[in-house]
Formats: structure tokens, C-alpha cells, sequence
């Protein structure tokens, strides 16, 4: 965890306008600025963005806080994460930010595949700008793949001449030897060549965006080699551990709470087109379970995806039965009789048609039995009474209406057996054999967890004094001296932040300062912390301060908290007695509470 004073140096050099603006489009207003809330289903802008005071608020669902706290909620990262982010945002260098940083222990001798693979992809991406890569920039034109996307995806050309290539890796310092275990050295009896020569370029990254291999497209319709190349395992890249675009859409996928799981790179750069950032690619239709646990590290509905054919729909069946047994949260793209990928919707139907394809999400059930229907008929009898079995407990559990009637229909379809005969056995289908119905996992939900705190009179009480030590030096040295503590502990918690921070930095409270004080302090506390703070800094309904103010709130606590003494003292003592002797316990209490009334 870094320290507060690393915090409040990043947070002096960040403008929270410049970070939000990196993330959402920001309109100014007078002296206030504004946005679309990225935290719930808004339609007018609510979200108000203070320049002043360095912190923003939702009036509509009331997230709050400083640019570190924008930054870990719109992307679901950890606080030392959301801090680094606000200080690249805020071009903010700090050796701090590296030392106190938790390591990732990284194998040394791995380092120059790493900058060979890197030095590499340059010379690719320089490839593909001179008069050689003419033909390979006359393919991405003819995909509408534009020159923005061109660099944001690393894209580049192998010249056809590899033993240059080699030459170029060992004129840059790298050996022989690094350049055979980073997989493109190719021997032939003139020499050793660049495998990929003559062909597309599509760098493979690893989670952390490190480049860790490449996909190699033919472009000459005379070559018979294999449309697609990839680069062979070697020590840091595995074909299974890897899925295209992840480390680019990782920060998407966990905000929007979706990633699309897609075939292949041009499907990936077809829905980028389209405004949607967050999908990968299998490069392929296989999937793994170490690509599983990389989607499930990005704790979002996994949308898949692939080629509308038949490979590409048998593909889905096998990732739809591991992501099943995986309990990911999934839903699968469907659109029966259309067999194109997304690149070609896009390419043939444009924009909208794109869109409309990838938001046709049905459950597992669902593309499962049109699978059966539409893809692979079910042929034998035996064939037909195990899907039978195994979606019949499902069809059950619907309610009964519309939406069993419709599944219904579609199993008696699948399977070629009579309604009538499908429906006779719902009764029973709990006991029908020990096939399991598709069940969907439970999807993961980001939402705002709402405190719900007392609102008793000494509650308000010391809230009403919290509001003031915010504004006021004058209240703090009160609490100090009059006061004490509170009786609820949050409100104590906060009044000793406040007390720390005032003691360091004279003059008026600095909200987005004492926020990031207190997020120094980490865990799940903090937050808690964090939110009660904000909610007492924005009460527009807190009398304005005067000494008189004060003095009315110090007697409230005095006379509630006495009160709460007098209840605990009570309960204490009415569980040692007797019936007869509780009565009049009650009786007196009931007396001593009316006295104490009076002289309010």
C-alpha cells in the first residue's frame, strides 16, 4: 500500500477533470463540469465534477469521491493500481510509484526474449510503411482496416527477404541463440531466415500487454503454406495461456461487465470499429482452461462468439460445456442461418447490422437446442432421448406460460417428438435419467453497496458537527476540547481523520486530500469510510455553522449518549430480577425517564 504522502503528491499534481475526461466525455457548466455517470443507467448528465475542490459527485446515485477513487471504480482496479493510472493520466513521474510497488518476480533470463521480440515488432510495423509492404497495406485497405488501427494493434509486415531480418535482430544486439528461442529463426542451407517472410504481421501480447509472439497471414493466393502462421512455443509464449486483445480490453471488459469472446483478429478489430473495445480473440475455436482462468480474473459475463458455420458453432458447444463447468457467468451470440464471422456482417451490412448480430444473447438452454435444431441433427432415437433427458428438468423449472410453451415447441422440434408427448412428461422430468439441465452461472454484478446507518437525533447530532469540522478550524478545536468522541464509531473514525489532517496541513480542508488520507489506510474499512465522508461533505441539509450550533449539538450527544447509558444500565440490571421485582424496575425506569424529559 503506498503511503499518504505518496497519495496527496499524486493527488496535488492530478486535475480531476483532466482523468475523468480521459474516461468519459466532460462539458463544462458554469464553474462546475459535467458527465454521463458511468456508475448507473443515466440519460442526462449527473455526474458533477468539482474543479475546485477536486472531487465529483452523482445526484442521482451518489457516487462520490477523488480522482483515485474514479479511477478504481470505472475500472474495477485495485487502489495502488487506480493511483498509478491517475498519476500517468497527470504525466506525474515518482520513483515512489515503482519502489513501493509490489513486484512481480520476473525471470532474468527471459528479458532478451522480451526486448527481441519487441525490437522485432518495430521493425515489422517499419515494414509495412515502405514500398515492400505495398501489397500487405493494400489487404488492410481492403479489409477498411484504417491507419488508427493500423498502430493501436502494432500491425506490420515480414519483408521477403528474412535473412535480412536476422541481420537487423543481430545488428540491434540480440544473439543468434535469443533469436532461434523467440521462434522466428528459420534455418535453410544459405542461412537462417525469418519464418513469417512475405507475410502480415499481428503481434501476440501477454496479460500485461508484453509482446510474446506473432500470427503470421499469407498474402500471395500462389503460396499452398497455411493461411495462418503462429509463432511455435518457446519459453514466454503459449498459444493456450494467450488470448488476442486481452491486455487492451481487460480495463473495458471490467467496467462494462461484458467481454466478447470472438474467433479470430479481424472479428476483434471489426467490433473496435463499432465503438465496442472490449473482446478478444481464441485464434481459433478451442479453448482452454488457462484462457478460463484469464477470463475469469476480468469478473464480467463472457459474450461467445464464434463463426457462424458449422465448425464455428460446434466450437461453441465445447467452450459453452467448459465455461458450464467452469461456473463463468456466459451467454452466447446467436443468430440462426446466418454463417458469416463478425468482419464479414460488418464488411457486407455495416455498423448497425454488427451491433444488431452481437446483442442477439441467448442462455445456454437456448443455443444448445437451436444447435441441435439448426446445426447438428439429431439423428438416432438414442441420440434423441438423451437431449430429451437432458433438457426436459430445465424446461420444468420455467413457469408455466409463453416462455415454456416457446421451449417447449423448440424440444419437440430438436428432438422430432410430439408436443403432446414432451409435455406429458414434465411431471416427471426431476427423475427422467441423470442428465443435468444447462444451468447459467451466476453473473457477476457490480453494484454500489448502500451503508444503511441510524439516523437517530445523536446520530444527526454528530454528523452535524463532522460538517462543520470539515469547514471550519474553529469546530474542530471545539470537538477537541468540549466533545471528546463520538458514540458511534464511524463518526469517531472520521473526526480522527479530520484531526490528523488539519494538524499537517493548516488552513481549509482540502476534501480530496483527506479522501486520499484515508485511502491510505486500505481495505474494505476505508471505503466504508470514504463514502460516509462524502455524503456528510455534500448535505445540503446542515444548518449553517455558529458557535450557538455547536453548543446545540454538544448538548444532544451529552443527553443521548446519557440516555443510551441509562437503557444499558437497565437491561443489565432487569435480567437479574425476579417477575415481581421487573415490574417495578419498569415502573421506576419509566418515572426516572419522565424526569429527565422535563428538563429538556
Amino acid at each position: 500500500m503506498y503511503t499518504h504522502e505518496l497519495i496527496e503528491d499524486v493527488l496535488k499534481n492530478a486535475d480531476i477533470v483532466t482523468v475523468i475526461s480521459s474516461y468519459l466525455n466532460v462539458i463544462q457548466k458554469g464553474r462546475s463540469y459535467l458527465a454521463i455517470c458511468p456508475f448507473h443507467d443515466d440519460k442526462n448528465p449527473s455526474l458533477n465534477i468539482s474543479k475546485e475542490k477536486q472531487i465529483y459527485k452523482c445526484f442521482a446515485c451518489g457516487a462520490g469521491g477523488n480522482a483515485i477513487s474514479f479511477v478504481a471504480n470505472y475500472e474495477h482496479v485495485p487502489f495502488d493500481e487506480a493511483v498509478r493510472k491517475v498519476a500517468e493520466i497527470s504525466n506525474y513521474h515518482d520513483p515512489r510509484l515503482q519502489s513501493e510497488r509490489t513486484v512481480v518476480e520476473v525471470d532474468p533470463t527471459k528479458e532478451p526474449l522480451y526486448k527481441a521480440l519487441a525490437d522485432l515488432s518495430s521493425y515489422y510495423q517499419y515494414a509495412l510503411t515502405i514500398s515492400e509492404g505495398q501489397q500487405a497495406r493494400d489487404y488492410l485497405r481492403k479489409r477498411n482496416i484504417p491507419e488508427a488501427q493500423i498502430e493501436k494493434f502494432l500491425l506490420g509486415y515480414a519483408p521477403l527477404d528474412g535473412k535480412a531480418t536476422i541481420a537487423y535482430l543481430q545488428a540491434k544486439g540480440h544473439s543468434l541463440k535469443t533469436i532461434e528461442d523467440i521462434g522466428v529463426a528459420f534455418a535453410q542451407l544459405e542461412g537462417t531466415s525469418d519464418r513469417n517472410a512475405g507475410r502480415l504481421i499481428f503481434p501476440l501480447e501477454d496479460p500485461s500487454g508484453k509482446i510474446v509472439g506473432f500470427s503470421a497471414r499469407k498474402l500471395f493466393s500462389g503460396d499452398e503454406a497455411p493461411k495462418y502462421v503462429n509463432s511455435p512455443e518457446t519459453r514466454v509464449f503459449h498459444k493456450g495461456e494467450t488470448l488476442y486483445n486481452y491486455s487492451r480490453a481487460s480495463s473495458f471488459a471490467r467496467h462494462e461487465g461484458y467481454v466478447y469472446l470472438l474467433e479470430g483478429f479481424m472479428d476483434v478489430m471489426a467490433l473496435d470499429r463499432c465503438q465496442i473495445p472490449s473482446a478478444v480473440a481464441l485464434c481459433g475455436t478451442s479453448l482452454t482452461k488457462e484462457q478460463v482462468e484469464l477470463l475469469r480474473k476480468l469478473r464480467c459475463e463472457v459474450r461467445v462468439c464464434l463463426d457462424g458455420d458449422a465448425p464455428g458453432q460446434i466450437g461453441m458447444m465445447k467452450i459453452l460445456t467448459l465455461l458450464q463447468k467452469e461456473r463463468l457467468p456466459f451467454r452466447l451470440v446467436s443468430n440462426p442461418g446466418d454463417e458469416r464471422d463478425p468482419d464479414d456482417i460488418l464488411q457486407e451490412s455495416g455498423e448497425g447490422a454488427l451491433k444488431e448480430a452481437m446483442s442477439h444473447l441467448v442462455d445456454p438452454s437456448d443455443f444448445a437446442l437451436s444447435f441441435y435444431l439448426n446445426t447438428k441433427k439429431l439423428e438416432t432415437v438414442e441420440e434423441r432421448e438423451k437431449v430429451l433427458r437432458k433438457f426436459l428438468p430445465y424446461c420444468a423449472s420455467l413457469p408455466p406460460g409463453i416462455e415454456r410453451e416457446n421451449y417447449l415447441v423448440k424440444l419437440s422440434k430438436a428432438t422430432r417428438f410430439e408436443p403432446e408427448a414432451v409435455r406429458s412428461l414434465l411431471p416427471k422430468a426431476q427423475s427422467l435419467g441423470q442428465e443435468a439441465p444447462l444451468e447459467q452461472a451466476p453473473v457477476y454484478k457490480n453494484k454500489r453497496k448502500e451503508e444503511r446507518l441510524p439516523k437517530t437525533r445523536l446520530y444527526r447530532a454528530e454528523q452535524t458537527v463532522l460538517y462543520y469540522m470539515l469547514r471550519h478550524q474553529e469546530a474542530i478545536d471545539y470537538f477537541e476540547s468540549k466533545i471528546g468522541d463520538f458514540y458511534y464509531q464511524i463518526n469517531n473514525d472520521l473526526a480522527n481523520y479530520i484531526i490528523d489532517y488539519s494538524s499537517s496541513h493548516p488552513g481549509q480542508i482540502q476534501p480530496s486530500q483527506l479522501i486520499g488520507l484515508i485511502q491510505s489506510a486500505g481495505g474494505e474499512e476505508a471505503k466504508t469510510l470514504e463514502g460516509a465522508l462524502f455524503s456528510i461533505y455534500e448535505d445540503k441539509a446542515t444548518p449553517s455553522f455558529t458557535p450557538r450550533m455547536l453548543e446545540v449539538c454538544k448538548r444532544t450527544i451529552e443527553e443521548e449518549k446519557g440516555q443510551l447509558r441509562i437503557d444499558q444500565e437497565a437491561k443489565q440490571a432487569f435480567a437479574s430480577l425476579d417477575k415481581n421485582a421487573q415490574k417495578e424496575f419498569l415502573s421506576a425506569l419509566a418515572a426516572k425517564k419522565r424526569e429527565s424529559w422535563k428538563g429538556k
